[in-house]
C-alpha cells in the first residue's frame, strides 16, 4: 500500500469513528428522554439540574455520566448485541448469569455466610416475641441448585444445600423448616416447567409441586381445589434482562383461579381493593411476573371465602411467594403479606404486633434461598 492510499485509508477510519461517536450524540439530543425501561423495570435517569456547588462536588458530572448511560439510543439492542457476541466466544457467564442448556438462564449463587446468620438472628429474635404462635419456613431453592444439570461445564457455583444445612444448624427449634429441593427435582424429572428459562423465579407449576409438599409435610389435609388456568405467552424475565440475547426463548405464564373461592384482596395503604389475585394492566408489559398481584407492596390482606380451612396466617414473603398465594388462599380463609423491603412504616404495627393484634394462628416464612443469603431487611422483623 503506498503512502497516498495508506492516508486515505486512515482519514476513513477517522471519519467514520468521528461519524460514529458526534452522530449518536446528535441522535441522543434529537430524542426525546425515555424516564422508563421495560428491560431493566426501573426509572432512567433525567438530564440533572446545574449549579456550580452540584459541579464543584462533582454531583453534576455523576448525574451527567448517569444520564449519558441511561439515554444513550438503541441502549437495549448495544447490550444484547453484545451478549451475543460473548457467547460467540463461548463466555458461559455474564452479569452473574449463566448460559445453561435447553435455553436455561441460570444465577450464580454464592453463600454470604455473615447475611445468612444475621437474618436468621432476626428470625430467632422474631419467634421470642410470638410465643404462643406456630412459625413454619419455607425455603426455596433457586434454578442453579434444582437443576444444576443444565449448567454449562465450565461453571465455577455454590451448593445451596449446604446453606440449607447452615440454616437448619442457626434457626430456632420452635420453627419448622422445609426445603423442597427433592419436591423440585422429581417435579423436574418427571416434564413440569419449575422455574422460567429467563427468569429468577419459579413457576406456578412448581410452586404447586412445593406447596403440596409442604402441606405434607405440616400434617395437613391435601389440596383439594380446583382451578382454571389462564396462559399468558411472551414472558422474558429478569435474567434475560441482565444479558439480553437475541437466542432468548419466550416463555408462557400460567395463572390459576380457585373455581370454587371467592377472593377480597385489600392493599392495605393503598385504598384499593380487588377480586383477584391477578393484575391485568401487566398483561401486556415485559414485566409479566407483576401480573401475580401487580407486584410487591407492605401489606396484603387476602379473605377467602369458601376456603379449606377457617385459619388466620400471616406470610412473610418475597416475591417467590406471589405466584404460590392461589394455593394458600385455597387453604386458608384469612391470609395477611408482609414483604419487609416496603414495610418499614414507625406508624404502623411492628410485625409480631400485628400477629397479636389481628388473631394471627400461623406464620409463614417464604423466601428464597438467595433471597434470604443477600437482602438486609430482615431487621424490620422488630
Amino acid at each position: 500500500m503506498d503512502k497516498k492510499t495508506e492516508r486515505i485509508s486512515q482519514v476513513i477510519m477517522v471519519s467514520v469513528f468521528l461519524l460514529f461517536i458526534f452522530g449518536f450524540a446528535v441522535w441522543s439530543f434529537l430524542l426525546k428522554d425515555r424516564e422508563f425501561s421495560e428491560m431493566e423495570n426501573r426509572n432512567l435517569t433525567q438530564f440533572p439540574t446545574f449549579s456550580w456547588k452540584s459541579l464543584k462536588e462533582g454531583k453534576f458530572t455523576q448525574e451527567l455520566e448517569k444520564y449519558i448511560s441511561d439515554q444513550l439510543p438503541m441502549k437495549d439492542e448495544l447490550v444484547t448485541l453484545k451478549t451475543d457476541a460473548d457467547r460467540l466466544l463461548l463466555h458461559d457467564l455474564q452479569n452473574g448469569v449463566y448460559f445453561g442448556k435447553d435455553g436455561y438462564y441460570l444465577q450464580d449463587y454464592k453463600e454470604n455466610t455473615e447475611q445468612i446468620k444475621k437474618n436468621v438472628g432476626f428470625i430467632n429474635d422474631f419467634v421470642s416475641f410470638c410465643p404462643d404462635t406456630e412459625i413454619d419456613m419455607m425455603l426455596v431453592p433457586n434454578s442453579i441448585s434444582v437443576m444444576d444439570d443444565k449448567l454449562p461445564s465450565t461453571a465455577v457455583t455454590q451448593d445451596q444445600n449446604k446453606t440449607v444445612d447452615k440454616v437448619k444448624e442457626l434457626l430456632s427449634a420452635k420453627i419448622k423448616l422445609y426445603c423442597p429441593m427433592d419436591e423440585l427435582k422429581k417435579a423436574v424429572s418427571d416434564g413440569t416447567q419449575a422455574y422460567y428459562k429467563t427468569d429468577h423465579h419459579w413457576t406456578s407449576d412448581g410452586a404447586r409441586a412445593a406447596f403440596d409438599g409442604f402441606m405434607k409435610f405440616l400434617g395437613e389435609d391435601a389440596l383439594k381445589a380446583e382451578y382454571s388456568c389462564k396462559e399468558l405467552n411472551g414472558f422474558l424475565g429478569t435474567l434475560y434482562s441482565k444479558a439480553p440475547s437475541a437466542f432468548a426463548q419466550k416463555e408462557t405464564m400460567k395463572l390459576y383461579t380457585d373455581k370454587n373461592t371467592k377472593l377480597s384482596v385489600e392493599y392495605v395503604d393503598k385504598d384499593k381493593t380487588s377480586d383477584s389475585l391477578f393484575d391485568s394492566s401487566f398483561e401486556d408489559k415485559k414485566d409479566k411476573y407483576s401480573t401475580f398481584l401487580g407486584g410487591n407492596f407492605p401489606l396484603i390482606e387476602i379473605k377467602s371465602e369458601g376456603a379449606q380451612q377457617n385459619k388466620k396466617v400471616l406470610i412473610l414473603k418475597d416475591s417467590y411467594a406471589n405466584c404460590a398465594m392461589p394455593y394458600f388462599t385455597s387453604m386458608y380463609s384469612d391470609v395477611s403479606m408482609i414483604d419487609l423491603r416496603y414495610y418499614h412504616d414507625a406508624s404502623k404495627p411492628t410485625v409480631s404486633e400485628y400477629v397479636k393484634k389481628n388473631g394471627i394462628e400461623k406464620v409463614i416464612l417464604l423466601y428464597n434461598v438467595d433471597f434470604l443469603n443477600t437482602d438486609d431487611n430482615f431487621t424490620w422483623l422488630m
